[in-house]
Order: C-alpha cells, then sequence, then structure tokens
C-alpha cells in the first residue's frame, strides 16, 4: 500500500512539474513577444558622423533629457568594431569616446526631434570611419572593407536585439561622409553612382525600396579646398554637387545643409553644432514620412 501511495505522489509531482514547465515556458515566450518591435536606425559616415572635436564634458556628456534615455545607442570605429576599445555597447544615449575625449555626434539631436514627434522605441546603430589616400576603391562600397566592416556590426547588433526578445523594423538611414572622397580627390568623381549604389544595397539588406536615406551635404573644407578662388571643378565641388544630386533625385532621400554652422579644427563642429545637425536629419527624416 505504502509503495502504491509512493508511485502516486511521485506521479503527482512530476506533473505538477511538468505544468509547472509548461506554464513558466509560455509566459517566457509571452514576455518576449510583448517586447514589441524597435525603430532601428543607421547611421554612418566619418569623422562628423563620429562627433570628432565636438568635445563635452564628464559623463553622460552633456544634459541628458528623457528622449536621450528612451532612445537604445551602440556606437564602434571601424574596422575594429567591438574589438575597440571606443566601441559601446547597447545603452541610452550619452558621450562616447573618440581619441580619449567625450564627444556625441548628431544621434542626440536626431532622436530628440523623432522623440518631440511622438516617436518611441528608437534604437540607433552608428558607425564611423576614414580612409587614406591609398585606397583605390571606395571602401563604403558593397564588398569593400568598411562596408564589410559596417554591415557585419549591424548584424551582430540586430542579433542582440532580436536575442532581447524584440523584432527590428529598419526605418531609415543617416549618412555623413564625404570628405574623405574630396581631399584624395580620385574618387571624387565617382562619388554620385558610389552613393547611390549604396542606398540600394542597404535597402535591399535590411530595409525596402521605400527606407528613408538622409545624408548632409560636406562642408567646404578648407583642406579638400584650399583655393579659396577654386572654380567648381574642384573635388571639393564635385561631391558636394553629387550629394546634392543624389538627395534630390533618389526616391525617399533627402540632403541637409551644414555651411551655416561654425566648424571646429577645420571641418568638423562643436557639440552645440551636433545637435543642430541630428535636429536637421530629424526634420528631414519626419518630411518623409
Amino acid at each position: 500500500m505504502g509503495f502504491a501511495m509512493n508511485v502516486v505522489r511521485f506521479r503527482f509531482v512530476k506533473a505538477l512539474l511538468l505544468i509547472v514547465f509548461v506554464i513558466s515556458h509560455v509566459s517566457a515566450s509571452t514576455s518576449a513577444a510583448d517586447k514589441g518591435p524597435l525603430n532601428v536606425f543607421i547611421m554612418a559616415g566619418q569623422s562628423n558622423m563620429a562627433g570628432a572635436d565636438s568635445e563635452v564634458a564628464v559623463p553622460p556628456g552633456f544634459q541628458q533629457t528623457e528622449a536621450d534615455r528612451a532612445t537604445r545607442f551602440t556606437v564602434s570605429p571601424l574596422l575594429d568594431g567591438e574589438t575597440s576599445k571606443e566601441y559601446m555597447p547597447w545603452g541610452e544615449i550619452r558621450g562616447h569616446q573618440i581619441k580619449n575625449k567625450l564627444v556625441h555626434g548628431p544621434e542626440v539631436g536626431f532622436a530628440r526631434a523623432l522623440y518631440a514627434a511622438g516617436w518611441r522605441d528608437i534604437a540607433i546603430i552608428k558607425v564611423h570611419a576614414n580612409f587614406g589616400r591609398e585606397v583605390q576603391a571606395w571602401p563604403w562600397g558593397e564588398g569593400g572593407p568598411l562596408f564589410n566592416a559596417w554591415t557585419m556590426f549591424v548584424d551582430a547588433r540586430l542579433a542582440e536585439i532580436k536575442a532581447d526578445g524584440h523584432s527590428a523594423r529598419i526605418c531609415g538611414f543617416v549618412w555623413h561622409q564625404g570628405i574623405d572622397d574630396a581631399i584624395h580627390g580620385k574618387l571624387a568623381g565617382d562619388y554620385a553612382r558610389n552613393l547611390s549604389d549604396l542606398i540600394g544595397v542597404m535597402r535591399e539588406r535590411y530595409g525596402t525600396k521605400q527606407t528613408s536615406f538622409v545624408l548632409a551635404r560636406s562642408v567646404n573644407s578648407r583642406i579638400a579646398q584650399p583655393d579659396p578662388n577654386a572654380g567648381d571643378d574642384t573635388p571639393m565641388a564635385v561631391v558636394r554637387r553629387s550629394q546634392v544630386k543624389v538627395g534630390e533625385s533618389i526616391p525617399f532621400a533627402a540632403w541637409i545643409d551644414v555651411d551655416d554652422l561654425p566648424n571646429v579644427n577645420t571641418h568638423h563642429f562643436s557639440a552645440n553644432s551636433q545637435l543642430v545637425i541630428g535636429q536637421r536629419f530629424g526634420d528631414a527624416f519626419l518630411k518623409l514620412q
């Protein structure tokens, strides 16, 4: 009789544990599903996208707002990615390191503009890189070293979003790059084609043909155009015209002007100017919607 009772108890406990396991599993699955999608923006470019020389005070680097704390943000230089000491994993928007300086780029003003317009659940993936005179082909183009490092970094961050129980909706691309092409000259004439091709590739890979792409026309750098009397055929002028052409001719693309903002260290922007640039990026994106 005692043996039979023990068997019954064992079966009861086993069934109870199974029920608890099933309920826990369903609850965890429901919880993960309830996290919902994140509105993801992919930012890329060179030093002005990084925020070089936009030095700010001690962490978090600026007076954070509700929008900054509500936005997920990650940033890294290329080609090092996660192995770089300047890599910042997912967290709220705050200052990040560039050459031992705490800085921020346009992500701050951009997130604030969208937040003020009612956007929530925003996540920003930002990368930045420069290239030198030795480059023979555009490294940001499909198959190039910066393109490969960029997409690898984005893919890894999207996988982290998924692992955290969210889905990711790629809402737009923000681009601030071109001074390298103008300084080094030989790639300037291909800038419009290179950028147009890149927009198509990134939309196909991460979004749709209608995914917004917002870019900044590069500042008229004194390094890129040292002669104030230089004509319109200088590499800088060619790149700047190409950026406007792409922003105005590609569907669901737009460009912003930054010529009126004061520069520091030749063609970089201050933290206050970066806030304005981010706001202009946000305004341009919202108009495209």
